[in-house]
């Protein structure tokens, strides 16, 4: 029998979801709900020796008053990864997280993200050099491999040659993208081998599955959720143990949904934008409801936000 772990020391960690997960949604989520222990921010890069201004609204410390905040980072070289360092540093971060799992041939092809993965000398020397002349924390989120999930045989010995701060895994290749089974021998691999505190990532979306993949990978009390949170808001208080009544979700669903509108209404510069981040909030968020598929189509048929706000409240009378 697997270890168990105390649900009130288990640590459930935001995943850095581009375009979802940005300052606004975080801001709102950590008004409303609970049981997020650290928000990371979607990775940021080097454009033409500097930080893109839409970048830089995501890091500012005004935008990021959660109790801990964690920019994460893309870099292709020691250059990069020290530049945005120390750019974070000056905003005030003590600590920083290097992506190692992007799986989109845009980034991939690059070598960046997954696409560091087939190549550990290389990733030995930006780690080498980051250690040297950085003063930040550092963690890592990382895939299996690119093309084959025994490239992460590879890279664990790198890693534990440095003082990282954990390890956040998501057992899949890039080449399955968010497709297909979690490649269970690939985490145990990591749960083996990695001296640092290991965080699962990949494929939670219910307590059940939480449920599951505790049990199956038992002392593992560190997790990080990204679409199961977007899906269900309330999954990580859940999975801590606590219960909602249909009303008190319905309550909180309201005024999630409110408050994120507010905050798109009063950051973007004109309604048009303001429309579209709502659609795209809805991907997901139309999951809380009974009638999903038809929520959202709903809402993707909305032309203005005079429509918008009808929509909204035929979805939430329909759904309760």
């Amino acid at each position: 029998m697997p270890a168990s772990v105390n649900q009130s020391t288990r640590l459930i960690y935001l995943a850095p979801l581009q375009g979802f997960t940005d300052f606004i949604y975080r801001k709102a989520y950590n008004e409303i709900f609970e049981g997020i222990d650290a928000f990371f921010i979607p990775y940021i890069s080097v454009k033409n020796e500097g930080v893109l201004k839409k970048y830089e609204k995501e890091i500012l410390p005004e935008n990021n008053q959660q109790t801990r905040v964690i920019p994460q980072v893309l870099a292709n070289n020691a250059i990069e990864l020290l530049f945005l360092s120390k750019f974070l540093a000056n905003k005030g971060y003590k600590e920083i997280n290097l992506n190692l799992g992007c799986p989109y041939p845009m980034v991939t092809n690059r070598a960046m993200g997954a696409g560091l993965l087939p190549h550990p000398d290389k990733l030995h020397q930006i780690l080498s050099s980051f250690f040297e002349n950085s003063n930040l924390s550092l963690s890592v989120k990382l895939r299996a491999g690119l093309i084959s999930p025994f490239e992460i045989e590879k890279i664990i010995p790198i890693l534990n040659q440095f003082p990282l701060s954990e390890v956040i895994f998501h057992p899949r290749i890039a080449r399955q993208l968010y497709e297909g089974e979690i490649i269970d021998s690939a985490f145990e691999f990591a749960k083996t081998n990695i001296k640092h505190r290991l965080v699962y990532n990949g494929d939670i979306f219910s307590p059940a599955n939480f449920n599951e993949r505790s049990q199956k990978f038992g002392g593992t009390n560190c997790w990080m959720l990204g679409r199961g949170v977007l899906m269900n808001p309330f999954l990580p208080a859940e999975i801590k143990g606590k219960n909602f009544s249909k009303d008190e979700k319905l309550l909180k669903l309201e005024t999630f949904h409110k408050r994120v509108f507010e905050l798109y209404t009063e950051k973007m510069d004109n309604d048009g934008n303001v429309l579209n981040k709502m659609k795209q909030f809805w991907i997901y968020f139309s999951y809380n409801f009974e009638k999903q598929a038809k929520s959202f189509k709903l809402i993707k048929k909305t032309n203005s936000l005079a429509q918008y706000q009808s929509a909204i409240k035929i979805v939430f009378w329909a759904n309760f």
